[in-house]
């Protein structure tokens, strides 16, 4: 039987890797590690057994997860500041229970940016804000450009949520699905394998109704009458006093001499402008029907809760976490399984104590929910910090990602009084 090796999706050129290095590269093993924190909550609590659970559930998705190479820099002569590359054999597959370790020894950093693509990157930058100045973007002098690098660690716990709720509608007549025609199946039982979603999506939700759990009552708000006492005249004076004349259903001129009244014609009353005098009104519940059909509805919800933790260097310190997250870097780590367990990087601690307290911070599962899947990535993000001074002032940026994205808190030129965080905020 032939052997077909996979084409790795993290690569290197030949031109770029020492063919002796090649030979003394190993693959990373995984060990499966107990977790340290909270174990995941157990669908324990159903009554059918944990594989028939699952079997209505498509299997995980087997395709490859691919990381993509940072982009060409806008400048026809720039080089990524960092590269990340990987070995052949190192390439992801996603499968169940598999994951994808890239070396982290092998961040390689090459050529950086320099003065003039730093700042360039910055007056792009700053061109976008409506209320800072360019001046020191592109006049004050740049001292320092250093290079660091943060790990992202993320672990992303897919769970699927059912509750039931009851329902109530207006009862217009007709068969309805009652509890004698079928036994009543759990909320756990019902069958949503064609509404299952994509692995891992932010949210989703569906409603089902149960069978056989329609139900007829008796309208509690007009006590099955289907009409309710008038709520501004409540049935007791259905005629009211005309407010332009005050009853007498004439109005005096200014000449002294009377006319009639042209909002009662000169009856002095005028009817409900509520209930036309009926003195009542249509019940808003039941539509005036009297009855009302309820049955349970299974309220059905995917979604995925987040864990997240930087480990950055002092450098880089004053950045926001999310800034870290929201900035593209090169994955290290991915591993999808139905519980997920620390990653091991041979003599990278760094890493391996940053995947245990993501693993230990697993966010908590509802009651009523249960754990569908597990994914746990951790990726490198590039950083540069840069320094910029002009006299006895200065102020320092960040370039994160291989998107270039820019962080920079207390830039010098701003004249919106701290107003454009608003105008992001209304997307303008």
């Amino acid at each position: 039987m032939e052997h077909h090796q996979s084409k790795p999706l993290l690569s290197v050129s030949d031109d770029c890797i020492d063919d002796n290095k090649v030979e003394s590269w190993k693959p990373y093993e995984y060990h499966p590690q107990a977790p340290t924190g909270e174990q995941v909550r157990l669908p324990s609590n159903f009554s059918q057994p944990l594989g028939d659970r699952f079997d209505c559930y498509p299997p995980p998705s087997n395709h490859a997860i691919p990381s993509p190479d940072p982009p060409p820099l806008p400048f026809s002569h720039a080089i990524s500041p960092f590269q990340v590359a990987a070995p052949k054999g190192y390439g992801y597959q996603g499968g169940y229970n598999d994951h994808q370790c890239c070396d982290p020894s092998r961040l390689i950093n090459s050529s950086v940016l320099d003065e003039v693509e730093v700042r360039q990157l910055l007056v792009d930058h700053v061109g976008h804000r409506c209320c800072w100045g360019s001046g020191p973007a592109r006049k004050w002098q740049i001292t320092s450009i250093e290079n660091c690098s943060a790990y992202v660690g993320l672990l992303e716990t897919f769970i699927e949520e059912r509750e039931t709720v009851i329902e109530r509608e207006p009862y217009m007549g007709g068969e309805i699905d009652k509890t004698h025609k079928g036994s009543q199946c759990g909320i756990w039982e019902l069958d949503v394998k064609s509404d299952f979603p994509q692995l891992f999506i932010p949210e989703k939700e569906i409603r089902i109704r149960i069978p056989h759990t329609e139900v007829i009552h008796k309208c509690n708000d007009c006590n099955g009458r289907g009409e309710t006492a008038c709520s501004f005249c409540h049935g007791m004076d259905p005629m009211t006093q005309c407010p332009e004349c005050f009853g007498r259903g004439v109005v005096a001129d200014q000449d002294g001499s009377d006319t009639v009244c042209t909002m009662c014609l000169g009856k002095g009353t005028m009817s409900c402008a509520s209930c036309n005098s009926r003195g009542t009104m249509t019940c808003n519940t039941c539509n005036g029907c009297g009855s009302l059909l309820t049955r349970s509805v299974a309220v059905v919800k995917w979604k995925t809760l987040y864990t997240k933790k930087v480990s950055t260097s002092s450098k880089a310190a004053s950045v926001p976490d999310e800034v870290f997250h929201k900035a593209r870097g090169k994955q290290l780590y991915n591993m999808q399984s139905y519980q997920c367990t620390p990653a091991f990087f041979p003599n990278f601690d760094e890493l391996n104590n940053l995947s245990s307290e993501v693993i230990a911070r697993r966010a908590p599962v509802p009651p009523s929910a249960r754990v569908i899947s597990e994914r746990h990535i951790i990726s490198n993000v590039p950083v540069t910090r840069v320094i910029m001074a002009h006299r006895n002032r200065s102020f320092s940026f960040y370039i994160l990602g291989y998107d270039w994205d820019i962080f920079v808190r207390d830039y010098p030129s701003r004249f919106c009084w701290s107003l454009c965080c608003c105008f992001e905020w209304l997307n303008l």
